[in-house]
């Protein structure tokens, strides 16, 4: 019984951690982390393609996903189902600076006075 109390403590202890971290994220080193790591098969732009057509935009993403719920397998170290996507492991700061990223890139977070994001927010995925 106690093993399980210390488990749910330690549990909720690193999503209130995840939750309070996500909040210093740097969107400018979220970004050079994509650059770095990531351009090379997504596209990390606003309008770019990906270099691979398998690999979707990172603007996409908040379509497919809740951005949030990324932040565990960024911890654990992402992995997919396909032998092209390399096996990152990031800190815990990397994490949250590339959420942070991710975030600013969808446009349905913009003003809603900025015609242009939310053309693209409504924009069917391409």
């Amino acid at each position: 019984m106690w093993k399980a109390a210390i488990a749910i403590s330690l549990s909720l202890a690193g999503v209130a951690t995840m939750t309070a971290a996500g909040n210093a994220g740097d969107v400018s080193r979220g970004r050079e982390l994509a650059e770095r790591c990531c351009a090379s098969c997504h596209a990390i732009g606003e309008a770019d393609k990906s270099p691979d057509p398998l690999a979707p935009p990172f603007r996409n993403l908040y379509r497919q996903y809740p951005v949030d719920a990324l932040q565990p397998a960024f911890l654990k170290g992402l992995e997919v189902g396909h032998r092209n996507m390399p096996r990152f492991v990031l800190s815990p700061q990397e994490v949250t600076d590339i959420i942070a990223f991710l975030h600013d890139l969808n446009p349905c977070g913009k003003p809603s006075s900025d015609d242009e994001a939310m053309a693209r927010c409504f924009a069917p995925v391409k």
